[in-house]
């Protein structure tokens, strides 16, 4: 086992002098547009409104050849969940308001083109850290991205679009699982070392 550790972290340590571009950390914001969704909708039940979706982070960026670089880092998303009750002839009950927490590791492959654009995506291990009377979204998700980006001495500035569904693969599985998906566009600041 340790021979193929060391296997794998020299052939990392290879891969990474041949690139000519450099390792990069870079700091994000943005919003989001989201959705909770099931396969199918049950009859009388609550429906769910997202407000207010915003998420931050921090990714670095590992060099692996000119083009391509592993993507990985930490994403914190945030969001209001209003739940309303269905509508029947039964006592009336008010919605409510909860917030919905995640917390994010994502393993992108991130591929540069045209010198000012790049396309990322991949896996991604997320992390339901608020209680919420929705299905649990922690689990194994997926993103994908497209951006452009712009350099100069050892710092960037890049906008990233991306569509991230969570809990493709959830830990738990509940029955007719509720889904969150995610259309954001990121801004953020990086440097190049």
């Amino acid at each position: 086992m340790k021979k193929i550790l060391l296997s794998a972290f020299l052939l990392l340590i290879s891969f990474n002098a041949l690139a000519q571009k450099q390792n990069e950390i870079r700091i994000y914001g943005g919003i989001t547009t989201s959705d909770i969704s099931r396969h199918s909708k049950l009859d009388g039940d609550v429906s769910l409104d997202l407000n207010n979706t915003y998420e931050f982070g921090l990714r670095y960026l590992l060099q692996i050849t000119q083009n391509l670089a592993i993507e990985t880092g930490l994403n914190y998303w945030r969001g209001d969940v209003k739940i309303n009750p269905p509508m029947n002839p039964g006592p009336n009950l008010s919605s409510r308001k909860e917030k919905l927490q995640i917390t994010s590791i994502p393993i992108y492959a991130n591929f540069s083109f045209l010198d000012y654009f790049f396309i990322n995506g991949g896996p991604v291990m997320d992390f339901q850290s608020s209680d919420s009377s929705i299905d649990d979204q922690s689990g194994i998700g997926v993103g994908l991205g497209i951006g452009g980006e712009y350099s100069f001495n050892n710092f960037s500035v890049f906008i990233n679009p991306n569509i991230r569904r969570y809990a493709v693969i959830p830990f738990e599985e509940e029955n007719n699982h509720q889904k969150l998906t995610s259309f954001g566009v990121n801004l953020g600041l990086g440097y190049q070392f």
